[in-house]
């Protein structure tokens, strides 16, 4: 949050010693999952996970991320879509 100049929020500490905030502003809670996202996996961890054929699970231990991380990432980026559009033929079909 700090990254992208977010105001710290409200927070009550609780007896047991956790932290649980008060109030915060959505907007700004998806911007950092944004950044953390495009920190953990930036474009060309993908586009080498891509490359060398990674099946998820071994993707998500070597970024150590989850799946669901995993999966967001490569939906947002539309790497998938991109690299099998790239891999179309342009040159025209002969009938």
């Amino acid at each position: 949050h700090i990254i992208l100049g977010h105001e710290l929020a409200q927070a009550c500490l609780l007896d047991d010693g956790s932290l649980v905030p008060g109030n915060f502003d959505q907007e700004q809670e998806d911007e950092a999952d944004w950044l953390a996202g495009a920190l953990l996996l930036p474009r060309p961890a993908l586009m080498s996970i891509r490359e060398r054929h990674l099946v998820d699970p071994e993707a998500c231990r070597e970024y150590e991320v989850s799946q669901d991380m995993l999966n967001w990432r490569i939906r947002m980026t539309g790497i998938d879509y991109q690299l099998a559009r790239s891999c179309r033929t342009t040159e025209p079909m002969q009938l």
